[in-house]
């Protein structure tokens, strides 16, 4: 994807490495901050996920980042999100001048969001259409179980799509399941790392439990609360422990389970459901394996061709986008109530237009264009003030000082002064 970018309106953006314009945060993570970036010579767009280095940094988190970059730059797979470039001591030149050492690692952009979001802003997801992204999603998992590496952090929120495939990102817990010898590694129940309203009960329930858990049997059960979710529009519980009522529905009665959320989809199949049941199975041992969920009845059931299913997911990205546009208008139009504030400052730069170049489908671009111009404007105003020698202060502020300043003179020189008497002519 390329843009028409106009050199001087991303002169004023910040600049990595001076290789990446950096225009603006798609997301804060546990330890860092992924940016969206234009490469400056091709113009192409990518994700770079940036944390900051210095002497207060926390040594757990870069070591969870070099294992991020170690693990992901490894894989090469069409439903996992691909590493571009790293760099360990990079360059952060931020608008005001400031330079800040940082490390990196240039992502592949998933252009149309989150899964969160498409379960979030959008309608019900068919039997059909859960099945396309659930093939996926396993097609993922296999891949990396297969090269002895564990996700341990499965979810909708790690869960990106681009041009219509399936992207599993975030791979910030992910571990080797797998020595150097070829035996298996244990992992500590203690030291899981995970999101809770996706862990398996092995986990949720630790007191006086097993020691170990099985790695990979948590990324499959995490798959099925996504699964479930897709289908039902709902959470199937709020976590696997003994004491949720609707875990312990699914259970010891399982038929009462699903009248519970038949109000959310009363025509959900009995395949479904009894893979659902499959994969979020209490005992980790029982539990249903990738190869087993591959084969399973329902897996084999009618999927979207590949038009068919990009048509849709760029729909529901559509639906996405239109409703965060609208909260983003009633924001601006809270925000910027005062517009003889933003009139002034455009009528001191007459021949300021800003470049209408991003004009694509990514949502967050309408804000993007609307900061970088603030910023370019509020720079210009800056210059101007300083030729002047004045101080860069608000107009606004400006403004009050100047009225309560006058305000003060004119009743201090009617408390100095006379009356003044009437003139006769008046009367």
């Amino acid at each position: 994807m390329s843009l028409d970018i106009q050199s001087d309106y991303l002169d004023y953006a910040s600049v990595l490495d001076d290789k990446y314009y950096i225009i603006d945060t798609l997301g804060v993570g546990r330890y860092a901050k992924v940016k969206l970036a234009i490469d400056i010579q091709d113009k192409q767009k990518y994700a770079i996920k940036i944390m900051k280095i210095d002497p207060t940094t926390n040594q757990n988190k870069l070591s969870q980042f070099i294992n991020e970059v170690s693990h992901q730059a490894e894989f090469e797979h069409n439903n996992i999100i691909k590493i571009i470039q790293c760099s360990i001591n990079g360059k952060y030149r931020k608008v005001d001048g400031r330079l800040c050492q940082v490390s990196y690692f240039v992502m592949e952009l998933a252009d149309q969001g989150e899964l969160f979001e498409l379960l979030e802003q959008t309608h019900q997801f068919s039997e059909k259409f859960s099945r396309g992204i659930f093939s996926q999603l396993i097609k993922g998992i296999e891949y990396l179980h297969e090269r002895g590496i564990v996700h341990r952090d499965i979810k909708s929120e790690n869960i990106l799509f681009s041009n219509g495939i399936l992207k599993l990102a975030d791979f910030g817990f992910s571990a080797k399941s797998v020595d150097q010898t070829g035996a298996k590694v244990q992992f500590e129940v203690q030291q899981y790392l995970g999101s809770p309203e996706y862990n398996p009960p092995e986990l949720s329930n630790t007191i006086g439990k097993q020691k170990y858990y099985i790695p990979e049997s948590a990324d499959v059960f995490a798959s099925g609360v996504i699964l479930f979710s897709m289908a039902m529009r709902s959470a199937p519980f709020k976590t696997s422990k003994n004491t949720d009522p609707y875990y312990s529905l699914l259970k010891q009665d399982k038929q009462k389970f699903w009248q519970v959320f038949q109000e959310l989809n009363n025509n959900i199949s009995h395949q479904f459901k009894d893979l659902i049941e499959k994969i979020l199975e209490e005992n980790p041992q029982k539990r249903i394996s990738l190869e087993q969920i591959k084969k399973h009845p329902w897996m084999q059931g009618q999927i979207s061709n590949l038009t068919d299913f990009k048509t849709e997911i760029n729909n529901r990205y559509e639906i996405v986008q239109n409703k965060m546009k609208a909260k983003i208008t009633f924001r601006r139009q809270q925000k910027f109530t005062n517009r003889r504030y933003q009139k002034r400052i455009e009528m001191s730069i007459p021949n300021l237009i800003p470049p209408k170049y991003l004009q694509e489908s990514l949502v967050v671009i309408d804000d993007i264009n609307d900061k970088l111009y603030k910023r370019l404007l509020l720079q210009a105003y800056q210059d101007q003030m300083s030729q002047k020698a004045q101080p860069t202060t608000d107009f606004k502020i400006i403004e009050i000082q100047q009225k309560t300043k006058s305000k003060r003179e004119l009743e201090g020189s009617k408390k100095s002064s006379p009356a003044t008497p009437p003139n006769d002519s008046d009367n």
